[in-house]
Formats: structure tokens, C-alpha cells, sequence
């Protein structure tokens, strides 16, 4: 493991906390919690944006704590692509599931539904 990171959102209706991971070979691995809209995804979307810039090949997220998700976050998730990364959806949500679903979008994710552990410190 190269670096960890913790960063944490709080608004007077959520709280999530993203857990980053750069491991060597350039897969990073995400756990993300809580509820996900336009106010609360700006963290996520900043950790998706810096794997981009440092090149990461493949993001794996641990969504199975996700609470609510609309389109921003959907938007966050989408963003890798445009840089040729690769987004696995571990564990996803109910939540989740009905997002990609409604949108069309369930194709575009590789999922595992082994949920990772969530890192410390």
C-alpha cells in the first residue's frame, strides 16, 4: 500500500466517509457510506478525480453502506471513464441498484459482491 487517505463529509442530513487506497500496480480501492446527492458527493468526486491524475488503472469501490444515491453520484462514478479507469462496484446497495438500474447505467460497472474491509486510520 502506497498511501491512505481519509476524508469525511458531514451536512445537517449525512455523513459519509470515503477511505482511499493507492496500492502499487495502480488499483485503488474506495469505501464509501451514507447518503450520496449533489451536496455530500463533492469528496468522492475529488478522490475519483486524483486516481485519474495519478494515473490509477482500476477503482474499486466498497458501496455496500450506501444509503441513498442520485445522480451526482452516478456522475462521480462515470468520470474514471472518460480516463480509460476501470470501475468496479463492490457490494453495491439496494440503493445503488435501483440507480444504475433506472438509469441504464448497470452495464457500464464490473461488480463483485464481496465488500472489501474498511481500512483504518
Amino acid at each position: 500500500m502506497l498511501a491512505v487517505r481519509r476524508t469525511r463529509h458531514r451536512n445537517g442530513r449525512a455523513e459519509l466517509t470515503a477511505y482511499r487506497e493507492a496500492c502499487a500496480g495502480g488499483e485503488w480501492q474506495l469505501y464509501v457510506a451514507g447518503e450520496f446527492d449533489d451536496a455530500t458527493t463533492g469528496s468522492l468526486a475529488d478522490v475519483l478525480d486524483d486516481a485519474c491524475r495519478e494515473r490509477a488503472r482500476r477503482i474499486v469501490i466498497d458501496c455496500s453502506a450506501v444509503t441513498f444515491a442520485d445522480v451526482a453520484f452516478l456522475r462521480a462514478l462515470l468520470t474514471p471513464h472518460a480516463h480509460d479507469v476501470q470501475v468496479v462496484l463492490a457490494a453495491p446497495s439496494g440503493a445503488l441498484r435501483r440507480l444504475l438500474q433506472a438509469t441504464g447505467t448497470v452495464s457500464r460497472f464490473p461488480v463483485t459482491n464481496r465488500a472489501g474491509s474498511v481500512p483504518t486510520g
